[in-house]
């Protein structure tokens, strides 16, 4: 966590200094600070980051900073541990498949990946811990 909180506040750094057009000139300016990151994990950080490009420069959104999962807080109905990998999410009836994407959008270290059927996720966890922290993520908005 450490580390995607460093990366993030250096790219925040970098956004605000200066003027970047493209994820490749942002990956390279990284690296001169010592940052090495591959651009899947980049565009990540931009999307949660409320990053977008503007007139053809990346450029920090201000304003809503609601997450993709607080935005869906209404359609969560309760969550539980399935195991020490396995998180299950309960929601409303058809809501699993945007639910499952949100908890995906918050790029929480140790996700693996998630499963939705129609009311149910399954999130598979590489830790314990990070089970934990799911959890506590939904009941928080719950």
């Amino acid at each position: 966590m450490k580390v995607a909180q460093s990366r993030r506040d250096a790219i925040r750094e970098i956004l605000l200094a200066s003027k970047v057009s493209s994820q490749e000139e942002l990956l390279l300016a990284l690296a001169e600070l010592g940052i090495h990151t591959t651009q899947p994990v980049l565009s990540r950080d931009l999307r949660s980051m409320c990053v977008a490009k503007r007139a053809g420069m990346y450029q920090l959104i201000e304003g809503d900073r609601t997450t993709p999962l607080e935005a869906l807080r209404s359609l969560l109905r309760s969550t539980c541990a399935a195991g020490p990998h396995m998180v299950v999410v309960r929601c409303e009836p058809g809501a699993a498949s945007a639910v499952a994407r949100a908890l995906e959008a918050e790029g929480l270290p140790g996700l693996l990946g998630t499963v939705a059927g129609d009311d149910t996720v399954f999130a598979a966890v590489a830790k314990p811990e990070v089970g934990d922290r799911l959890r506590a993520q939904v009941t928080a908005l719950l």
